[in-house]
């Protein structure tokens, strides 16, 4: 195959051109010259019979010119014209996505190297524009390619199977073809059109888009406006994605609902059937009545059923009873300048913790009344108070009742934490800059203390304080491995997580506790968990 360019072809004939130029002037200047001599030195009836002859000689050289001239074209055709006629034979089958449909005889008559380059390059991006096809074909979503005025240009595979038009019928269509006309629905085309002319792109548009067969189906529209590199607009994409499965979902979640409400009444009778046989056995009727009314009384009575309200401080508590009843409490009391936290485990667990429980938070409402009146009552003074009550429920050796408590107040007027303990988990609080303080106070448990005085700390309270109040069933429940959650794992997700919200906070410290003693193992012990930050001083 020949070397020569389409360069080489033009400075050829561009060299015999210039030839054919440089010969015409040179005839011009010819008979310009020999005039003027003719006229200074030839007589009259000389210079007649000079044109006479140099008529002819003219005559003659200009049909040699013309003959030339038709070689040159012709030849120009041959080695020329037709290599550009198949080069624009090129550029139409790369236009129409055909460059595989020449013959091999056609492509090896090429005499041009650049037409090779452009066959190789033209190739090259039609493999790109079938790669991009493909990938738009088999998308699961519907995508649209419109042109300024709404047209549709191209339309996947999965927009015909969707809408059962085939792409005859859609390409050269406006958009508005595929939504609803009813009077009683937008002009969804009008919506998109907004958005795309105010904002230059669609995002999560619900629409109803209109088969062949008039099904309405629900979609959700994205897209973006194609623009220029000048700015000027050339069209839209769309991608629509099918709703009908999460209306699907949505109807079957309404089906498990109502199912699900069956299935309660079913449960109800079935729990009444078997109350109805308990009820039978007197014995083990009282028991039950006893336990629920107990676990009842504790979790709707003696335990906040708010989140505590102070202005400067933000509290979040919960309590988990491991069986019917619990014998975990907490509570807290809000006044103008101080927040008071009380946190306390009963020894054991069951109705015996929980009438423990009980006396303690009846003598806790007692406390209120003092501190709401003004009363100048302390940590330590309320302890006294709750051992008070714990002594007086048992003075024999058969019976003794022992609880551990917290007691704790943030003084904002003098912009101190003060605390006393009596054999309770030491709380831990978190500074601003990370710095983890544990609330160490010592004292002897409640109803064990045989008239000794607690001890009572302070600490500078700082703006965004966090402290950490919980009971030991926390760490010391068990996994299948008989494990303990431990203080350990426990300090790692406080460092990690205190600047969530208090709330946030104690549910995910939940989800990782249970997660860690296994699912629907029983717990060992109850748990209690309360979580205070300041806000403000």
């Amino acid at each position: 195959m020949s070397n020569i360019t389409i360069d080489d072809i033009i400075q050829k004939w561009t060299k015999k051109l210039l030839n054919i130029v440089q010969n015409v002037y040179a005839y011009i200047g010819f008979i310009i010259l020999f005039g003027i001599i003719g006229n200074i030195v030839i007589v009259n009836l000389a210079l007649n019979i000079f044109m006479i002859f140099f008529t002819i000689f003219s005559g003659i050289f200009t049909y040699i010119l013309f003959k030339k001239s038709n070689a040159l074209i012709n030849e120009w055709h041959e080695e020329f014209t037709e290599p550009t006629q198949k080069l624009l034979q090129t550029i139409q089958m790369v236009s129409i996505q055909n460059l595989d449909l020449l013959p091999e005889e056609q492509l090896n008559s090429f005499t041009s190297e650049s037409h090779l380059k452009l066959l190789e390059v033209a190739r090259g991006i039609l493999e790109h524009q079938r790669f991009i096809d493909q990938v738009v074909d088999n998308m699961f979503e519907m995508m649209f390619l419109l042109n300024q005025d709404g047209i549709i240009m191209k339309a996947n595979k999965s927009a015909c199977e969707t809408t059962r038009f085939v792409q005859a019928e859609l390409i050269g269509q406006h958009i508005r073809k595929l939504f609803p006309h009813a009077e009683s629905l937008v002009d969804y085309y009008l919506e998109l059109e907004i958005q795309f002319t105010t904002q230059g792109f669609v995002r999560d548009v619900e629409v109803f888009v209109q088969t062949s067969e008039g099904e309405l189906l629900p979609f959700s529209i994205n897209g973006v406006k194609i623009e220029s590199t000048t700015g000027s607009l050339l069209g839209y994409t769309m991608i629509a994605k099918n709703q009908a499965e999460t209306v699907r979902l949505f109807n079957q979640l309404n089906k498990s609902n109502y199912e699900l409400g069956r299935a309660n009444d079913e449960l109800g009778k079935r729990y009444d059937q078997i109350k109805k046989e308990i009820e039978e056995k007197e014995g083990q009727r009282r028991t039950l009545e006893m336990e629920l009314a107990t676990s009842q009384l504790v979790q709707k009575t003696f335990l906040p059923q708010t989140a505590p309200v102070h202005p400067n401080v933000e509290c979040a508590g919960t309590a988990i009873p491991a069986a019917f009843c619990g014998g975990d409490w907490w509570n807290t009391v809000s006044l103008k300048d101080k927040f008071f936290v009380f946190i306390a485990d009963v020894t054991g667990h069951g109705t015996a913790s929980a009438m423990v429980t009980a006396a303690v938070s009846g003598y806790f409402v007692a406390v209120q009344s003092k501190l709401f009146a003004g009363e100048n009552l302390d940590v330590d003074d309320i302890l006294v108070g709750f051992d008070t009550v714990l002594s007086s429920m048992g003075n024999s050796n058969d019976v003794r009742y022992n609880m551990t408590c917290f007691s704790c107040v943030f003084d904002f007027e003098k912009r101190v934490i003060r605390f006393s303990n009596a054999g309770h988990n030491f709380p831990m609080l978190v500074r601003a800059d990370k710095k983890v303080i544990s609330l160490v106070a010592s004292g002897h448990r409640l109803g064990n203390t045989n008239g000794e005085r607690f001890e009572k700390k302070e600490i500078p309270l700082e703006k965004d304080d966090f402290v950490f109040f919980y009971t030991d069933g926390l760490i010391e429940n068990k996994n299948d491995q008989d494990d303990e959650y431990g203080k350990r794992r426990l300090r790692k997700f406080i460092d990690k997580n205190n600047s969530e919200n208090c709330a946030a906070f104690i549910e995910h410290l939940l989800q990782d506790a249970l997660e860690f003693y296994g699912s629907g193992k029983p717990l060992e012990d109850d748990i209690t968990i309360v979580v205070t930050r300041i806000n403000q001083l």
